[in-house]
């Protein structure tokens, strides 16, 4: 019996040990360990996809600094002042709780007694100081801040945990240069600031990077020789980073799975459609939003005249929350159609299903396209329907809106499209998608359009997001989109 409480009393210590500090127990990755050994003058660079320890290899950084005694590189003794800089205050409170787990929580034996933490709002304070019983001080701030906020401090390290803007990363680097300190960096490409100016850092070695693509060879620990584990035990082995990467749109899937700079779709991009499951004949049952989307082209383009009518099932509880779209109808003509016939074959269509024109609830057209002799235009959509109708165009409700407003830079456009994609892709994966046998050009262009401007089925897609405009500019997904939107 002796034996067996000594052996107790052995478990019981190192899980002691383990829960006072389980930085010093974690079984890193090859990345992270190469990053965590980074020694040299230029920042060091951590580039991975999403949920794959690079805050957690950040948190651990800042830890082993403050200790001044660090597992993979010698480091200046403590007490040492670093700084954690995020993107938001609201999005660094993440990043404080994986700070707070690694270092202990309550029972922390490297922080002073006393040190507050809330999983609603971090630490305490609203530029909150981590301190460390040997007076190591970690500062928090976010980019939001601006770099005015972190002016006038000086640091022994610094760092900055997402994307951050360039003016942030370039005062950081002022502020440790009278300690001889240094700054870091941990990020995924995505949702934040645009970074040209960090990849011609990295490119031109004023940045060192360490970066890996998603592999089941990444997440084994050379520690252990054993694979990463999720939360509720499932090994990031083949199977399961195939899973991810299926249930990621094309947009994201580069960046948010491998940490790329920027997404390059290939292939089919809607190849979450599957014909088998998707085409109905069934419309949606309730009440229902009834949107037109409309797409002018070239004249060049066979398809590139492209109407096509959508009807919406919204949550009955949250008119916001879309349950379920169904694509019932297309018109496909010639970009060098007239707007006398692209008008009255929009109309032929309505009155096939019994629609009439003023029962619509939203309409929105593209930006117009002008060619020698015709001009293709919301404003000429208008005209005609109104005089198709024996209406004049003041007294024309609805009437057809632009899609795009504002600025028409290239950015802003790529920006709208990436949003739009993305919100389909979703609704097609979640299975809130049908489309009507009857509208075989819609299929076959989600059957094989490669996210290419050039593709000869894109126009129709394009009517397609168009007419739902309303429920993908107010989606989670479209993130100050509307000022791209309405300028």
């Amino acid at each position: 019996m002796s034996e067996l409480r000594e052996a107790v009393a052995a478990v019981d210590d190192v899980l002691e040990l383990v829960l006072r500090s389980p930085v010093d127990w974690i079984p890193w990755l090859p990345m992270q360990i190469a990053w965590l050994s980074h020694d040299g003058p230029e920042p060091g660079l951590l580039r991975l996809g999403n949920r794959q320890g690079k805050s957690t290899a950040g948190a651990a950084e800042l830890i082993f600094r403050c200790r001044g005694d660090h597992p993979f590189k010698p480091v200046p003794p403590a007490p040492v002042r670093c700084a954690l800089v995020c993107m938001s205050m609201a999005q660094s409170v993440a990043i404080q709780l994986v700070l707070w787990e690694c270092l202990g929580g309550q029972l922390s034996r490297d922080v002073i007694d006393g040190t507050e933490f809330s999983a609603r709002t971090g630490f305490r304070g609203h530029r909150p100081v981590v301190e460390f019983t040997n007076g190591s001080q970690i500062v928090v701030y976010s980019n939001a801040q601006g770099a005015g906020a972190i002016a006038g401090s000086e640091y022994d390290y610094i760092l900055l945990d997402e994307p951050p803007e360039q003016i942030v990363y370039d005062e950081c680097l002022q502020r440790v240069t009278q300690t001889g300190g240094s700054v870091g960096l941990t990020l995924t490409p995505i949702n934040g600031p645009p970074l040209p100016w960090l990849q011609r850092l990295v490119e031109s070695g004023g940045v060192v990077e360490y970066h890996t693509k998603l592999t089941p060879e990444s997440q084994i620990s050379p520690l252990t020789g054993r694979s990463r584990k999720t939360k509720a035990g499932r090994p990031w082995d083949a199977e399961f980073i195939a899973e991810l990467r299926a249930k990621t749109n094309p947009i994201d899937e580069p960046i948010r799975i491998d940490g790329a700079w920027e997404s390059r779709s290939e292939g089919q991009f809607f190849r979450c459609f599957d014909p088998d499951a998707h085409m109905s004949t069934q419309a949606p049952p309730g009440q229902l939003r009834l949107c037109l989307g409309i797409d002018y082209a070239a004249a060049d383009r066979e398809l590139g005249m492209a109407a096509v009518l959508t009807a919406v099932r919204l949550d009955e509880k949250d008119s916001r929350q879309v349950r379920e779209i169904h694509v019932l109808a297309e018109v496909l003509m010639p970009g060098s159609a007239s707007m006398d016939d692209f008008s009255a074959s929009i109309l032929r269509m309505l009155r096939d299903l019994d629609i009439a024109w003023h029962e619509l609830d939203h309409i929105y057209g593209d930006n117009p396209v002008r060619t020698r002799f015709i001009v293709s235009s919301n404003a000429e959509v208008n005209r005609w329907i109104a005089r198709h109708l024996g209406v004049s165009q003041k007294a024309l409700r609805p009437r057809v809106l632009a899609m795009k407003r504002g600025g028409s830079q290239s950015n802003q456009i790529r920006r709208t499209k990436d949003v739009r994609c993305r919100w389909l892709w979703g609704r097609i994966a979640n299975d809130q998608f049908r489309v009507h046998p009857r509208c075989v050009t819609v299929r076959a262009a989600l059957l094989s359009w490669d996210y290419g401007d050039k593709h000869p089925l894109k126009d129709v897609l394009d009517a397609t997001m168009y007419g739902l405009r309303d429920f993908w500019v107010g989606s989670d997904g479209a993130d100050g989109l509307q000022r791209v939107i309405f300028g």
